[in-house]
């Protein structure tokens, strides 16, 4: 099969990791991998006690070959038509020169591009490396038991280089990925009694737990866009001339900025661009808040208690735990005496900052240019991948970061995409990189 036949049959299986009722089709998702791969000759290890399933999947093609370390993941974020979606979003469907589906990007679809193209060139007996991949199924909820899994199984892991394909390529121009921001989610409960009031009875007297949250969302950032938690920027590195000269040769356009994030302004501190805001710059995201009553018609009561999902962006040298504190400690002086809160959080990681320095990225950088006729440039990420963070830590081999999705991708959102053009350059890239010199 080729791959758009491959895609079309990973995408069917809604391998969602975030919610409980979907292990069985993360099940059949591990199962087909596995088939897959042992038709085409690999040895298969499925593993488990690491949360979802772990699918390392190896070939060797000769004892003589570097071994290259292919990862990626499974498990995508929930969807349905509902949500906007122009289509079924677990049927592959193709529109105006897009690839069209939920996973499509992030990440079955990418992965693939290396899992078809290992696979073409076994049977053409071109394969220049001897391949390993390692796909898992919690990427979507933060890979929590990921940093345990690769300490534990270092000798199956063992490679010369880890090669990645899992974000959006920036600006029009190939990227080399070397840095990604790390990061927690947590939730934050602020409680002001017992139960929610009638708000004609008790309206301006009883406390609101809505009032009280909304006091600490407003402290979280200042005029200058900056994080106002006493602390937080202690141990960020400054952004020094040669980042900041980098990052503007990315092309950038306002206008795309707009069409893509359907946003009306950038914002950003005083002197950084878009790139630097975001790759080099920590962040606080407010991403869900759930209080009172949001049914039919109006109830007219005082919530009691309200929560907040947030979301932490840390640089390398930002230590989660340090942040979790400061933060405890920012929300405790602005609540009053009455309110109480609780602080919860989940999997913290650190950022990293790969080296480029080797003759992996070197080959990577040279095959780029010569598919897009284009200079390929240095991209801090804003996102957060704990697995290059792990990789660096743990194996501490070099890693190749070659992400080979559209900019407009809509990653997450309704409509993910993969763009027909971009795809094939993907494969083209992936096909020149694993051959035979």
């Amino acid at each position: 099969m080729n791959y758009k036949q491959l895609l079309s049959e990973v995408i069917k299986f809604q391998s969602a990791s975030t919610d409980a009722q979907y292990q069985d089709e993360i099940q059949k998702t591990v199962n087909w991998y596995k088939n897959i791969f042992e038709t085409d000759g690999f040895k298969v290890n499925v593993i488990t006690g690491y949360d979802n399933p772990i699918i390392i999947a190896s070939y060797a093609a000769d004892p003589q070959y570097k071994t290259c370390l292919i990862y990626g993941h499974y498990d995508v974020q929930p969807a349905s038509k509902n949500e906007g979606w122009d289509n079924d979003p677990f049927t592959l469907t193709e529109k105006n020169g897009r690839l069209v589906a939920r996973g499509v990007i992030d990440n079955k679809g990418q992965n693939l591009v290396h899992i078809s193209t290992v696979i073409e060139l076994i049977k053409e007996k071109s394969l220049g490396y001897n391949v390993t991949f390692m796909i898992e199924g919690n990427e979507e909820t933060g890979s929590p038991h990921l940093e345990t899994f690769i300490k534990d199984n270092q000798e199956l892991l063992e490679a010369d280089f880890v090669m990645i394909s899992d974000g959006e390529i920036s600006g029009g121009v190939p990227n080399i990925e070397v840095s990604f921001r790390g990061g927690f989610n947590s939730t934050l409960t602020v409680t002001v009694g017992t139960q929610d009031l009638h708000s004609g009875l008790y309206g301006s007297a009883a406390p609101n737990a809505i009032h009280e949250l909304g006091k600490v969302i407003a402290s979280l950032y200042d005029k200058e866009n900056k994080v106002a938690v006493p602390g937080f920027y202690d141990d960020v590195l400054p952004v020094t001339q040669e980042l900041l000269d980098n990052n503007k040769t990315i092309p950038y356009s306002t206008e795309e900025y707009k069409r893509i994030t359907g946003r009306h302004a950038m914002l950003s501190e005083q002197g950084y661009d878009f790139y630097t805001q975001t790759g080099l710059r920590p962040a606080i995201e407010i991403s869900g808040i759930q209080a009172g009553y949001m049914g039919d018609g109006y109830r007219n009561a005082i919530p009691y208690k309200a929560t907040a999902k947030i979301n932490f962006r840390l640089v390398k040298n930002q230590n989660a735990q340090t942040i979790i504190e400061k933060f405890k400690q920012q929300v405790r002086s602005i609540l009053p005496e009455y309110a109480d809160f609780v602080f919860e959080t989940v999997g913290p990681y650190e950022g990293v900052v790969l080296d480029t320095n080797n003759p992996y990225v070197q080959k990577a950088k040279i095959i780029l240019e010569l598919i897009w006729q284009k200079n390929a440039i240095l991209k801090y990420n804003g996102g957060g991948l704990p697995i290059a963070t792990y990789f660096d830590s743990i194996l501490n081999i070099p890693q190749v970061l070659i992400p080979l999705a559209n900019e407009d991708c809509n990653m997450h959102g309704a409509n993910e995409n993969f763009a027909v053009d971009y795809c094939e350059k993907g494969l083209a890239f992936s096909k020149r990189f694993l051959s035979k010199e």
